[in-house]
């Protein structure tokens, strides 16, 4: 990866910007959300892929002590999915590159998901946070 940086950073203009805009590995809850109820009805663990951002945090880091970037901003927010079925929720998520496991299984979910619609009226929708890392980068002049 700092490779990868380090190329990114010979062809950037002058003073130019690196975003670096990733999930976080961590566990997240599955909700079912209407306008009248929130429920946590599972959740997602996505706490497998740590060493993928442990490697990313360190290629910055090593960049920023380089000298190729200067740190500007760094915060985190959560990111929602929104789904409208378990079926759409579970084929996104095995359609990702980062690996995550539902918990319960998807039937478990299937069923409270339809209770819940039944309960009030339908328009429930599965929601799923995220924590999200937007950093901010400015391409360091050697001197």
């Amino acid at each position: 990866m700092v490779h990868a940086l380090r190329g990114l950073w010979r062809v950037l203009a002058e003073h130019g910007t690196l975003v670096d805009v990733r999930p976080l590995s961590s566990q997240c809850p599955v909700e079912a959300v209407s306008a009248e109820a929130l429920v946590q009805i599972g959740e997602v663990d996505g706490t497998g892929m740590m060493a993928d951002d442990a490697a990313a945090d360190d290629a910055i880091r090593q960049s920023v002590d380089h000298g190729w970037f200067v740190s500007r901003r760094k915060t985190t927010f959560d990111f929602a999915f929104y789904w409208d079925s378990v079926a759409e929720m579970t084929s996104m998520l095995g359609e990702r590159r980062r690996t995550k496991q539902v918990i319960p299984p998807s039937a478990d979910l299937e069923r409270a998901h339809q209770e819940l619609s039944a309960r009030h009226g339908g328009g429930v929708r599965l929601r799923c946070r995220t924590p999200t890392l937007l950093a901010v980068y400015e391409k360091a002049i050697p001197r």
